[in-house]
């Protein structure tokens, strides 16, 4: 727990905001911001009897400044989050064909995005098997040219051997 000199040390203004407090024979002095110090045992309707007291009060009130941030910035992070997420269902409803065409619900622009992606992935595995097919022709073909090119060799020599003309 930190001791009340310390904090107003620290954070003079927002000590100043709880109470402006100075301990003198036991009793509570307050007094407001601008300086003017009187002699009171309450602040706020509370009753304190030491500086103690009033450290427990300002622990508290720090404690639910501290709450109240921490909800604040989550809810923050959380709205921030669910825009996102908002956003990126706008993106794939823009994406899936079968989106397009009014507003959906969430559950259901990711089921018609499941099936596009189904259908493209079957798309995609019809179109490697034509070009391995395709790939398969290509070498063939280069196969064949090669062959073609030897025998084509093989006559011309043969012919040029037996002296027989080209046609």
């Amino acid at each position: 727990m930190m001791y009340l000199s310390s904090v107003e040390s620290q954070s003079a203004t927002e000590l100043r905001h709880t109470a402006a407090t100075i301990s003198y024979a036991g009793q509570l002095l307050l007094g407001p911001p601008h300086g003017s110090y009187e002699t009171k045992n309450q602040v706020h309707g509370h009753s304190f009897a030491t500086v103690a007291d009033l450290q427990s009060v300002y622990d508290l009130q720090m404690e639910q400044r501290c709450t109240a941030y921490r909800r604040a910035t989550h809810k923050l992070s959380e709205q921030k989050r669910r825009k996102i997420l908002n956003s990126r269902f706008d993106d794939l409803r823009t994406i899936v064909p079968s989106c397009q065409d009014g507003a959906h619900s969430k559950m259901s622009v990711l089921k018609k995005a499941m099936n596009y992606i189904d259908q493209l992935t079957k798309e995609l595995m019809v179109q490697e098997h034509v070009l391995r097919e395709l790939q398969q022709e290509q070498e063939r073909r280069r196969l064949l040219q090669l062959e073609h090119s030897q025998w084509s060799n093989k006559i011309h020599n043969l012919r040029k051997h037996y002296r027989i003309p080209e046609p």
